[in-house]
């Protein structure tokens, strides 16, 4: 009988043959075990802070488990990825979710030590994991990595559009981003509240912006903001040459996505709409100051009359006013862009 792909025997075979030792090799079992939990929403730029984690737990021979990584054990991963973007994520999520159980089932049965990348997404799932392995008597570390919600927006909708026909991308849906972009702090806070967290830490993309650690008595050595610590920096507003950055990235990326056959429709409109809005708020940003602010205002113009006539008729919000002053697209349409709603 041939196994259906994501089955509890055909993911117990394909991590027995194949997961387990690309995972495990080369490291080993721990007397001391560590758990650390990194997490932020997709496309945050989790890099500094693995390179950071890894090189300080050199010891600990940590074993890193990426559920986006695990997809590609998928056996249609690389056609889905190139030809059907949009089925990938949910075709390959039972993959990703089921190796990712039996490889933290192998890790806390044997005690070794994890890195686990995830979203920080689901509170009962991140801190239940937390609980078994501190309750297993694993030491629990925790690293949020916290990006404005446009950056990782768009770089999440970089990811999503490859390198070329050789290096398929992979495709965020719009709510994956924005519910982890949403939940996250919450996440954050609920670990936070744990006696077993032994030390909590946020970075940005370019540096550490807090690190507490409970001391002999068991209580935080500061006083526990970290979640405040990371919706402020998801909420920071960015500077004038770094807003002017991400409007060119901004057009690469659209000039990108319209060569792409297919690829401008009802699955990215999410996407494009709160782009558009984003790239308002950076024309904002750079209002009154010498950096051709009206040059761009007449590129996002274009581009979101490019949208209205490639979209479906009312699937796309009426284009900006041209006062930059005035409300974006998303905010006349009842889309609360201040605030925490960046998390929407």
């Amino acid at each position: 009988m041939t196994e259906t792909v994501g089955s509890s025997a055909w993911l117990r075979r394909v991590f027995e043959e194949e997961a387990r030792d690309d995972l495990f090799a080369g490291h080993a079992p721990q007397e001391q075990p560590v758990l650390v939990l990194l997490g932020g929403q997709p496309a945050a730029g989790k890099t500094r802070a693995q390179h950071a984690i890894l090189a300080e737990h050199v010891a600990d021979d940590l074993v890193e488990i990426t559920g986006d990584d695990l997809r590609e054990y998928h056996p249609d991963f690389r056609r889905l990825a190139t030809r059907a973007p949009f089925e990938m994520p949910a075709a390959t999520a039972p993959v990703s979710g089921g190796l990712v159980k039996l490889a933290l089932d192998h890790a806390l049965e044997r005690r070794y030590s994890v890195l686990l990348e995830g979203t920080f997404r689901d509170p009962g799932m991140v801190t239940g994991t937390a609980t078994r392995f501190a309750e297993a008597g694993y030491r629990v570390e925790v690293v949020a990595v916290a990006t404005p919600a446009p950056v990782s927006r768009l770089s999440a909708e970089m990811r999503s559009l490859g390198d070329g026909p050789n290096e398929p991308g992979r495709w965020t849906p719009p709510e994956a981003h924005e519910t982890a972009l949403a939940g996250s702090a919450g996440v954050l806070s609920a670990l936070e509240a744990l006696p077993h967290i032994a030390r909590v830490r946020v970075f940005s993309r370019e540096a550490q912006l807090f690190d507490n650690q409970r001391d002999a008595a068991g209580e935080w050595e500061k006083e526990p903001v970290a979640a405040h610590t990371l919706r402020h920096e998801q909420q920071r507003p960015l500077p004038p040459g770094t807003a002017a950055q991400w409007l060119k990235d901004h057009s690469s990326v659209y000039a990108r996505a319209k060569r792409r056959p297919g690829y401008l429709g009802a699955q990215t409109v999410p996407t494009y709409a709160r782009l558009q809005d984003d790239a308002a708020q950076m024309l904002r940003i750079l209002s009154g100051r010498a950096m051709a602010p009206e040059f761009l205002l007449h590129e996002h113009q274009r581009r979101q009359l490019d949208l209205e006539h490639r979209l479906p008729s009312g699937t796309f919000p009426p284009r900006p006013p041209r006062d930059l002053g005035q409300p974006t697209t998303g905010e006349r349409h009842g889309v609360d862009r201040r605030g925490p709603s960046l998390g929407r």
